[in-house]
């Protein structure tokens, strides 16, 4: 009998030694896998390879940088943009101040951090004075940059040394992203 409750005791501690290191080897499993692995949440196009980031935004891996977007490529053919290069090392994001909301600061960080991965150095300044932070500095179109004000009409195009982007915030956000996509090389 004392022999019986030994190998009872004995296969009880085998049983839960087994149980304990099934769960630390689970949740070692858990953290250290690769999310980029998981091919459920990943996308390709042209050669790229978008994934689906825990907090809902697409991030993809262009020369070992990680360019961050709102909308997969194909989310964006019906917007046009018109054609640009930049040549110089520096652009100023330009806004109307009286407009600054989330939803502007987003876009301009979004796109300030585009810019700034392609080593383009980039300056927040207001397009007139009319109650803009006074540390920010008044810029216009004769300066090179983008220009994002809200407006009722979607639309982009080019005007003297600016990239103007107007519209509702979707149709921003979708902008921002499609000249991402060409700062980068995908599109």
């Amino acid at each position: 009998m004392i022999l019986f409750l030994n190998l009872m005791k004995k296969s009880q501690l085998i049983l839960v030694i087994f149980i304990v290191f099934i769960m630390i080897t689970s949740a070692i499993g858990f953290v250290y896998v690769n999310p980029k692995d998981n091919n459920t949440n990943s996308f390709d196009y042209k050669g790229f390879k978008f994934y689906l980031t825990n907090n809902a935004k697409y991030q993809v891996d262009v020369n070992n940088k990680q360019f961050i977007f709102d909308y997969l490529p194909n989310d964006l053919t019906n917007i046009e943009i018109p054609n640009f290069n930049l040549q110089n090392e520096k652009y100023y994001l330009l806004m109307n101040y009286t407009e600054k909301d989330s939803n502007l600061d987003y876009n301009l960080n979004k796109l300030g951090y585009s810019l700034n991965l392609i080593s383009k150095r980039t300056n927040l300044a207001c397009i007139n004075e009319k109650e803009c932070n006074q540390e920010l500095p008044i810029k216009d179109c004769g300066d090179d940059a983008f220009y994002i004000k809200k407006n009722n009409i979607n639309k982009v195009y080019l005007q003297d040394k600016c990239i103007i982007i107007q519209g509702d915030d979707i149709y921003i956000s979708k902008v921002v992203d499609k000249i991402n996509l060409k700062l980068v090389g995908i599109e």
